[in-house]
């Protein structure tokens, strides 16, 4: 696998079962702003829970056991959506990803991890830089460690990073060679002096702003 970036808006999103991982998972594919959502559940879901998701997005929730399905009455469900997600027990997972890959979907799944093609990585954003991080399920504490680490690194490092961002356009506009500004740019990194008189610098002007 390698990683990209997916922009979900135009794609329908289909998620099989709303227990602790299926949860998860749309509140990650609700930040991705896709044309429309549908919820299998077994479990009824509260009124509360509805009104949430439904202010937030476009989502349907139905109320469905998978068990008493076909496999052809799963796989019409498929066809209708881009992305399918299946966070289920293993019986059931199986058959939505063999159904998914047959229909050439995108799958992700809370098992079988080695047969599908679509992961939902942990990862964080700050002020326009993500970091993800992906273990193979290896270990998924792990991969939360990792990123509450970086999560604090660029927490306490928004100055630098900021300053990083504007130099960056700054250089665009006076410097040709994205070779040269690449040199700069590490320099500065690397000079902590350097880092600390330019953000002077940008507070003294920015008050007289």
């Amino acid at each position: 696998m390698i990683p990209v970036f997916i922009k979900l808006k135009g794609f329908k999103v289909c998620i099989f079962g709303f227990g602790e991982v299926g949860r998860r998972r749309l509140d990650k594919i609700v930040s991705g702003e896709p044309e429309r959502i549908t919820v299998y559940t077994k479990e009824e879901i509260d009124e509360e829970t509805k009104r949430h998701y439904e202010s937030i997005c476009n989502i349907q929730f139905i109320t469905s056991n998978l068990e008493e399905l076909g496999d052809r009455e799963i796989e019409e469900i498929v066809k209708e959506h881009d992305f399918i997600i299946t966070a289920m027990g293993e019986e059931n997972n199986r058959r939505i990803v063999n159904i998914a890959k047959r229909c050439k979907k995108f799958i992700n799944s809370s098992t079988f991890e080695r047969d599908i093609n679509f992961i939902i990585p942990a990862y964080c954003y700050r002020d326009g830089i993500y970091f993800v991080i992906y273990t193979e399920g290896r270990s998924p504490l792990m991969a939360r460690r990792i990123r509450e680490l970086v999560e604090k690194y660029m927490e306490n490092h928004r100055e630098e990073i900021e300053l990083q961002s504007n130099l960056r356009t700054f250089l665009k506009e006076c410097v040709p060679s994205q070779r040269d500004r690449r040199d700069i740019l590490e320099k500065v990194f690397k000079n902590e002096e350097f880092k600390r008189e330019l953000l002077n610098l940008i507070e003294k002007y920015g008050r007289k702003k």
